[in-house]
């Protein structure tokens, strides 16, 4: 969408049957309709339903809707859609429309009280089980030999897209999506004990701790969501507590999930400016990534540290003659990684915006865990200047880099003789092992693939006793792509085995029907899962790659928990987590897999599917 001089819909002549055309021309069409990389075109935008695009409008795109009202958003939702509409105006929280089960909690009311929350019950309490976000389950409930007979116990089917993965405290169950809904669910059945509307889409996963100092309130569920704050709420009650805004730049998009250590809430913060900035008469840029440290009772801000201590200045102007900033970009898409013994946090960033030089985009940087102090910063990959649409937008940096950002959270691993290690993957295939004692030195590095905007390492690794779990996603790459699943020995960087993805037929067409692995990947004894955008979930024998379990999440309906069918879709994001003898994870990805959203005509994939062994 690109920013203009408005046109407000009373300006439309009160024949015309599409008041919103002249808006969308003026307002969108500068992108949609000479659309490149994730941009939507304006013929994959017009299958949607009014309800998703105006959601789009409120949330994802606000700032190219900036001084839109809401009857000319909807009038542009209106005139671009080819999809009927729901009954009434459309409604940006109700993505899909209404729920399938017309009910407000979306699934079935969990009978009987709410069993108190057990903080020492077996758990997957955020991004990963432990501090070290190796995504490593030492204690998963099952052994390797019962994976071939993992079936669907049940699944949740959402009326809006998810993103956040599960995230379990013994029998409690919690869960984001982008619609705002937060769920509390009962881990077993998959009933539905409270539901908790945020006020915007919400991205991230869940980390639950004691909260103290707040009457009536023992423990809280923290997030953060696209109103640019982080979010504490009862995880025993859903109610409120507390809502901090950690940001306010423009354009933010708070996707990588918060960790809470020892009383403090760490917030990464990221955005979608780098597709923003394709519109002409954007201002760019000024954002600059950070994480901020709050107080996990109060909310109160402890700090906030940028991932370069210098500050967005004008320097140049762009193609059209409009003053551009810089430097920008640096943001923090995954979550940091606690490291207690040395006092240090470890995060990874992204590429830069614009062509002023930005030291901490394409890093790993330690940070200080109680002040926030940069102790040191290892760039790896320098001059990563990127937005959408170059090279025909003007806000185009000089040379455009290759967008080969670090997505995933860095891995800290202990080997057999207490040495150290940090496990880093980045977009360009690459993954390095650091040294956390030399200022981040690299110890030694294996590119897997040629990498893409949408290829190499997305959202995670695993990693256990011996070796790392690197799933490769090369959706997108027109030079040799190499999607699948490798395992390297940590101690010395051997890859012991690559297993490349299956070409399998998908219920959709377009280019997200591919093995690529992006979805963040888990492990536990004797055995690793992964998923690929064509929708299949695999099970892997950590010896040799041999794949022991196969199931696909979208080919067939599969009856939710009110016992309507639902289908999966793509599989993407935030990954699978496993705890008391259950695997939880997610099937269809609204962001990124258009596939989901605009090829399957009411099918869908939007589902959280629970497997257990004999599905008992």
């Amino acid at each position: 969408m690109g920013a203009s001089v408005l046109l407000p819909v009373a300006a439309a002549s009160a024949d015309d049957p599409a008041p919103g055309k002249a808006l969308y021309e003026q307002r969108c069409a500068g992108c949609h309709d000479r659309a490149s990389d994730r941009t939507p075109s304006r013929e994959i935008l017009s299958r949607n339903p009014p309800a998703f695009i105006l959601s789009a409008m409120s949330q994802v795109m606000a700032p190219m809707a900036a001084g839109l009202s809401q009857d000319e958003m909807k009038a542009i939702a209106l005139y671009l859609s080819a999809a009927a509409p729901q009954p009434g105006d459309p409604n940006p929280n109700a993505i899909w429309g209404p729920s399938s089960a017309q009910l407000p909690l979306d699934g079935p009311k969990c009978e009987g009280p709410l069993p108190p929350i057990d903080l020492s019950s077996p758990q997957w309490n955020g991004w990963s089980p432990r501090p070290d976000n190796a995504r490593y389950q030492p204690d998963p409930g099952f052994a390797a030999a019962d994976v071939p007979r993992l079936k669907v116990k049940w699944a949740f089917h959402y009326p809006g897209s998810k993103n956040g993965q599960a995230t379990v405290i013994g029998n409690r169950l919690y869960v984001t999506s982008m619609s705002g809904a937060v769920y509390a669910l009962d881990a077993r059945s998959g009933c539905v004990y409270w539901r908790f509307d945020s006020l915007a889409a919400t991205r991230s996963s869940v980390s639950i701790g004691r909260i103290a100092n707040r009457p009536g309130h023992r423990t809280a569920l923290y997030f953060s969501d696209w109103t640019k704050s982080a979010v504490a709420i009862d995880a025993e009650t859903g109610e409120p507590i507390w809502r901090t805004k950690v940001d306010d730049s423009t354009g933010l998009q708070m996707t990588g999930s918060p960790t809470l250590h020892d009383g403090v809430l760490l917030v990464p913060v990221s955005t979608g400016n780098e597709a923003f900035a394709r519109n002409d008469d954007y201002v760019c840029c000024k954002f600059i990534g950070s994480l901020v440290a709050l107080d996990a009772n109060s909310g109160e801000i402890l700090w906030k540290t940028y991932t370069t201590d210098k500050k967005p200045e004008p320097y140049r102007l762009n193609a059209k003659g409009r003053q551009m900033w810089g430097p920008s970009g640096g943001s923090i898409w995954s979550a940091p990684t606690i490291d207690p013994a040395r006092g240090l946090i470890y995060v990874a960033t992204s590429n830069s915006h614009t062509d002023a030089f930005h030291d901490g985009a394409d890093a790993v940087i330690a940070m200080d865990i109680k002040t926030g102090a940069v102790r040191w910063k290892n760039q790896l990959l320098k001059d990563d200047n990127y937005i959408i649409g170059c090279p025909a937008a003007a806000n185009c940096p000089h040379p455009v880099g290759p967008d080969f950002a670090l997505g995933d959270s860095v891995i800290l691993h202990t080997l057999k003789d207490g040495k150290q290690m940090l496990i880093a993957g980045q977009k360009s295939g690459d993954v390095y092992a650091l040294d956390p004692d030399a200022d981040g030195k690299i110890i030694w590095r294996h590119r897997l693939s040629s990498g893409s905007a949408l290829g190499g390492v997305e959202f995670g690794s695993a990693a256990d006793g011996d070796n790392v779990y690197v799933g490769i996603s090369d959706v997108v790459n027109f030079r040799d792509p190499k999607p699948g699943l490798t395992a390297i020995r940590i101690a010395d960087g051997t890859i012991l085995w690559n297993t490349p993805a299956p070409k399998t037929p998908c219920r959709w067409t377009n280019v997200f029907c591919s093995g690529a692995i992006s979805m963040a990947v888990t492990a536990i004894p004797g055995v690793v899962f992964a998923a690929s955008m064509d929708g299949h979930f695999r099970a892997y024998a950590a010896d040799d790659g041999n794949v022991v379990w196969d199931f696909n999440t979208a080919a067939d309906p599969i009856n939710d928990v009110l016992g309507k069918p639902a289908y999966g879709g793509v599989m993407d994001g935030a990954g699978p987590t496993i705890v008391n003898g259950m695997v939880y994870v997610h099937s269809g990805y609204a962001g990124r897999s258009t596939a989901n959203i605009y090829d399957l005509k009411g099918k869908e994939g939007n589902l959280l599917i629970a497997f257990s062994v004999d599905g008992k």
